[in-house]
């Protein structure tokens, strides 16, 4: 007679070890993939860094395209969750801009390394390969975006914008200036006044 609790015992004990094996995996691609960059990095590098078979590898990821685009979603996922209150909250939108680039900036001092090599584009590292059905950096511009559109809704921010255009240029201007701001030793609050001036000016409705 079989023990069918014993079997499910079992089974929760398996899926403990295969969820551990991949978060053990996502984290050593992690540190390589910043570390090293995308080309330097191997898939047995990334089984050896994380202590685990190259066997394990591939139960969890078809290849190092594959593992990038995990990593990439995880970290895409990680500013999200540290701009997402700040980008819809219930201030009005100015507030909410200061706000945005602030969290944003913050977590741009903190984790640049990894945005960066996160946001690569994976038609350049991998010219070969299928293009992602959403790039981690497009979720975050449509979330931008939405925002924006929500003030031109309420009439807040001036109706002829292209928001998905917009929302990726302030993307791209926060990752910039940042990195200046860090070359060129410039303050956190002088930067953040900067650019909230700078975008609140271009976006109120005139």
């Amino acid at each position: 007679m079989v023990d069918v609790s014993d079997d499910q015992t079992t089974g929760a004990r398996g899926a403990r070890r295969r969820s551990e094996s991949r978060r053990r995996l996502l984290a050593a691609a992690r540190r390589l993939f910043v570390e090293r960059g995308y080309h330097a990095t191997r898939p047995q590098d990334i089984a050896r860094e994380a202590e685990v078979g190259n066997g394990t590898f591939y139960l969890h990821f078809a290849d190092k395209r594959d593992i990038f685009l995990a990593f990439a979603e995880e970290a895409c996922a990680e500013i999200e969750a540290a701009i997402i209150g700040p980008l819809t909250g219930p201030e009005p939108w100015d507030v909410r801009i200061l706000n945005t680039l602030k969290a944003a900036l913050t977590f741009e001092s903190n984790e640049r390394k990894v945005i960066a090599a996160a946001f690569m584009d994976i038609s350049i590292i991998d010219p070969g390969g299928d293009e992602p059905t959403v790039r981690p950096r497009d979720r975050l511009a449509k979330l931008t975006a939405a925002s924006l559109q929500e003030g031109i809704d309420k009439g807040e921010i001036r109706p002829d914008l292209n928001t998905e255009l917009i929302a990726h240029a302030l993307l791209g201007m926060v990752e910039q200036a940042a990195y200046h701001a860090e070359r060129s030793n410039l303050s956190s609050e002088a930067v953040l006044a900067t650019l909230a001036g700078f975008v609140t000016a271009g976006l109120a409705r005139r």
